[in-house]
């Protein structure tokens, strides 16, 4: 599994009330959106390709339980999804490798 998936968890979700990452290189890269839902309790998860995700036109949205078992399914369907992109576009199907250390970015 990506390490930006594994990371997912409901605590890891409060960091903001919309989330957006990507795997890939720019302009072939997969794209994801959580995005909170604290009345009902969900997350409304999205993956997209190249664009933002207000214009992507290969944008597709499944609804998960802001729970464990729901953030369990989230990053299995991620992973999923993220693997046929990845077959389909010519990316390693492992992804783009592990992710940078924060402090390191930043020095």
């Amino acid at each position: 599994m990506l390490e930006i998936f594994s990371r997912l968890s409901p605590d890891w979700l409060h960091r903001a009330y919309v989330y957006t990452g990507s795997a890939g290189p720019f302009g072939n890269d997969f794209r994801f959106r959580l995005a909170q839902d604290e009345d009902s309790h969900l997350i409304h998860a999205a993956v997209y390709s190249k664009v933002c995700y207000e214009l992507a036109e290969d944008r597709e949205e499944r609804d998960f339980a802001w729970d464990d078992a729901g953030t369990a399914e989230l990053r299995q369907w991620l992973q999923e999804r993220y693997e046929a992109y990845a077959a389909a576009n010519g990316l390693p199907p492992e992804g783009p490798g592990p992710l940078p250390d924060p402090k390191e970015a930043i020095r």
